[in-house]
């Protein structure tokens, strides 16, 4: 059907948790529970792709040409990486979602110049620097108001329209429509034109920068309900984050959308045709513009070959020179196999929305994690037989995908586990009807 509507298809363990009203809620207490399934069937609209966009080709190719004016501004912070023998001389950055800076405040504030400094080639739009007593007292022992920790993809950052677009409803004021929270995005190492300070920048199982800010944002914002965001790598990260942490996990839901859920496999089914090739080509592609940029500090790392992987035509060939030396492991294959997220989310015990497009040219669905969804209670996989990889064109150019992150993130703010989870094997099984 050219005009008609995209196919939702639903995975999820046939008895899923159950939500009840969270304390404080106007909602009764006597309220019946719902499954963590019926709220997110709840949460998720229709998808009506754009006539003219019917294939996971043109969705994701589409991304290249679309342009969105979303002025969502931030105030970036550096943080040193935590390590408990202080063999960790990285740092990342963080971008907290704020207001406009008036035009008077954006030529007298100092962090304009520190953040031209830090990289004097590049000053991200919208983008200003907090002073180290402005975030010292970033701080409430009292606030209670949402806070969504945001994970980019691959070699990007905040400034990307897919992040602007996700980001824009969910921290507008309520009084325009929007959920009125709080956000801020974790920028990998290197990537945001965030200046690389150690000799390796990120890859898809790297889960310490993401800790270290949901550590830091739970005791600083002990009250808040801390939800976390990931698109493409960054939701692998943010999967093998939830299975690392397991029932000891403090985020209260997430999102993961156009994960990929099996690098491996990805990697490898993507290579067999021409134009799996060719989305393979792009990405290394912009990962070796990212090594450029930070070539000062990879260049310091003795297990990287600067000229291999300048010569890298594919991802696999990147990833192999690069990002598998970087990180001790021996071929792109052992790394892709470390890294792979699906196994980690059978230990997840967050509730955890999951969205992919069945005709992702990138994260394929010969990867995803079906079985893996319906053996755990706390997910719940939600497919579109079309939308590509972090497309989602509707009719109008407008895009899909923010609106089930609202609805979902706006729900299960009002909600809490009936059951906490349990430490070990094995889930809390709860019985319901979805």
């Amino acid at each position: 059907m050219l005009f008609g509507p995209a196919t939702l298809r639903y995975h999820h363990h046939p008895s899923p948790v159950l939500l009840k009203p969270a304390s404080g809620s106007s909602t009764t207490s006597d309220a019946v529970p719902e499954t963590l399934v019926s709220v997110c069937k709840a949460a998720v609209p229709p998808f009506y792709p754009h006539p003219l966009l019917r294939s996971g080709h043109l969705q994701t190719c589409a991304i290249l040409f679309a342009s969105a004016d979303i002025p969502i501004h931030y105030k970036r912070y550096l943080l040193a990486a935590e390590s408990s023998d202080g063999s960790d001389t990285g740092t990342f950055s963080i971008d907290v979602v704020v207001p406009p800076l008036s035009p008077a405040e954006v030529a007298s504030t100092p962090s304009k110049k520190v953040l031209l400094e830090s990289d004097p080639e590049y000053f991200p739009p919208r983008t200003s620097y907090f002073t180290d007593e402005e975030f010292g007292t970033w701080s409430s022992d009292s606030e209670t108001n949402p806070l969504i920790v945001v994970l980019h993809g691959l070699s990007g950052g905040s400034h990307e329209t897919y992040i602007r677009l996700a980001l824009e409803p969910l921290v507008r004021p309520k009084k325009d429509g929007g959920l009125g929270y709080d956000a801020l995005v974790v920028n990998a190492r290197g990537c945001g034109y965030t200046k690389l300070t150690s000799n390796r920048m990120f890859n898809a199982m790297f889960t310490a920068d993401i800790r270290q800010v949901i550590k830091m944002l739970r005791r600083k914002f002990p009250k808040r309900p801390l939800m976390a965001l990931g698109f493409s790598l960054g939701a692998n990260i943010l999967a093998n984050y939830l299975g690392e942490e397991s029932a000891s996990c403090p985020l209260h839901a997430a999102v993961l959308v156009s994960s990929p859920h099996n690098i491996d496999a990805c990697a490898k089914i993507m290579f067999m045709t021409f134009t799996g090739r060719q989305y393979s080509k792009h990405m290394a592609d912009n990962l070796k513009r990212l090594f450029e940029r930070n070539y000062a500090m990879m260049s310091t790392n003795p297990a990287i070959n600067a000229d291999l992987v300048r010569s890298s035509v594919y991802l696999y060939d990147y990833d192999h020179h690069c990002t598998a030396k970087a990180f001790g492991f021996r071929t792109a294959g052992e790394y892709y196999r470390a890294s792979t997220s699906v196994d980690k989310l059978l230990d997840v015990k967050v509730p955890t929305l999951i969205i992919n497009a069945e005709e992702d040219p990138i994260s394929l669905q010969e990867a995803f994690p079906r079985l893996e969804a319906e053996a755990n209670p706390y997910l719940c996989f939600v497919t579109s037989s079309i939308g590509g990889h972090l497309g989602w064109f509707e009719w109008g150019g407008e895009r899909w995908f923010p609106k089930p992150i609202m609805g979902f993130l706006s729900r299960m703010a009002q909600l809490e586990l009936v059951e906490k989870p349990e430490e070990g094997d094995g889930f809390v099984k709860v019985s319901g009807t979805v």
